[in-house]
């Protein structure tokens, strides 16, 4: 008897109501009652009976007989899988008890969609009767089914399956696309978060790939993809249209960032129509506004993070540094010392970098208090050339660049002065393909490293 008036107690505490919990399961109870006949007769057919019947706790939004009887022609009620789709997403995983005052929260559901909880409505879907209590949940009675919503991936390829971007969206939908999966088609179709994509017309998707392409060329080929140029071009424009969050656009211009953390702007004259899905909003627009300097963004090669060294026994005289300037600011670099080796470097390396000329800028600073290095020193940076052939690893990093002084070298020569807190120009590096941007940074004779970061900033037309 005491635990029974403990479980009693818990539920009341939990919904707020005073009467003790049914001892039938939610299965029970939706058998006992004539008004749930229809949704009980499709939670049998569905195979979510046994879940039902079980000790674990669910809520159940129950729609009537009406209500089931308003939505047959929507639905294929003798296909099974329409009818788990259906059922399922009428249950939730957890107990959930309507409190009108209560914030948007979002429940999983048994089809693991995520159904909105906003100030008691159930995705909009207001409960006839609330929080009815059986041994193994609650119940709330509604005179609307909820609408089963497909997520983004599936919705545009049901609706706009024929454009030119949906087309190219469903091209690298393969497992030989890796990256393709990760960052375009997993935030289009995971539950747990929400996004907004913008579909748009042929014309402006095809502009804009016109315009990428120049700066995602690479020389490879294969047959299922065409070209990796293609590939990598398709990739960056399609995570463009992707923006976190679900956007309510209602203003004339929304300014937004894409998933890329490319920012472009909504007017609201060009939006056609919008859809709501399971995991966030579709919009179909004519076009929308980017600048190519947000898209070709720079780079920045953090001295924190090298990625190798001429010889792994200096460790000793290696130090990743976090200091505070004269001005103040925190910062963190790398500081090689004393190490005694001839043309000593580290090597360091960027990704994703864009096939275009870029312009280069260094920071080091020296001399700051604990700092062994006090005098001004010159180091000096190289860049792989993918066409050299050598033993000599230094041999293959003497790709032509246009120093600091506008003449053409095999090098650029960075010049450290003690207590110098301004970026350093360097020169101008072309970078001939998409992909990865390899490059030494190499001390003069035994001289000290130190780097806090390069940054590479294209030169766009």
């Amino acid at each position: 008897m005491l635990f029974c008036f403990s479980c009693s107690k818990k539920w009341d505490d939990h919904i707020g109501k005073t009467e003790a919990a049914s001892n039938k399961t939610l299965y029970e109870v939706m058998g006992d009652k004539p008004e749930f006949a229809s949704f009980f007769s499709l939670v049998n057919k569905s195979g979510y009976g046994e879940d039902l019947k079980s000790s674990k706790n669910f809520t159940v939004l129950v729609p009537t007989n009406e209500a089931i009887e308003s939505v047959k022609a929507l639905y294929d009620f003798n296909d099974t899988t329409v009818v788990r789709s259906f059922v399922g997403y009428h249950i939730l995983n957890a107990v959930y008890d309507v409190n009108e005052s209560s914030d948007t929260i979002r429940v999983r559901n048994l089809r693991n969609k995520y159904v909105e909880l906003t100030h008691g409505a159930f995705d909009g879907v207001v409960a006839q009767q609330k929080n009815n209590v059986a041994g193994n949940g609650l119940y709330h009675v509604i005179g609307t089914p909820l609408k089963p919503l497909q997520n983004i991936y599936t919705l545009v390829n049901t609706l706009y399956a024929e454009t030119e971007q949906i087309s190219t969206l469903f091209k690298y939908d393969s497992s030989f696309f890796a990256a393709w999966y990760n960052e375009v088609k997993r935030p289009l179709t995971t539950e747990s978060s929400k996004y907004t994509f913008f579909v748009v017309d042929d014309a402006y998707f095809n502009q804009e790939y016109d315009q990428m392409k120049p700066f995602y060329y690479t020389h490879y080929t294969d047959d299922i993809a065409d070209s990796t140029s293609k590939y990598y071009t398709s990739k960056a424009l399609m995570r463009d249209f992707i923006v976190p969050g679900d956007i309510n656009i209602d203003a004339a211009t929304t300014e937004l960032t894409s998933l890329s953390n490319t920012k472009l702007t909504v007017n609201k004259d060009d939006i056609i129509s919008r859809v709501k899905t399971s995991n966030g909003t579709v919009y179909r627009v004519s076009k929308l506004d980017y600048t190519l300097s947000d898209r070709i963004k720079e780079i920045k090669i953090l001295g924190s993070k090298p990625s190798g060294y001429k010889q792994n026994d200096k460790r000793g005289n290696t130090f990743f540094r976090t200091k505070r300037d004269t001005l103040g600011n925190i910062y963190e670099d790398i500081e090689i010392y004393d190490h005694k080796v001839t043309s000593f470097y580290a090597k360091f390396r960027a990704a994703n970098a864009n096939t275009v000329k870029y312009k280069v800028y260094g920071r080091a600073i020296s001399g700051l208090p604990g700092d062994p290095q006090t005098a001004a020193f010159i180091q000096y940076v190289y860049y792989f050339n993918p066409l050299a052939v050598s033993a000599n690893e230094p041999d293959l990093y003497k790709k032509s660049v246009i120093n600091n002084t506008g003449a053409a070298d095999t090098r650029m020569t960075f010049s450290v002065a003690p207590l110098f807190h301004d970026e350093v120009y360097l020169g101008e590096y072309t970078q001939d393909e998409f992909g990865y941007l390899p490059l030494l940074v190499m001390s003069n004779g035994t001289g000290p490293i130190i780097l806090e970061y390069l940054r590479f900033v294209p030169q766009l037309p």
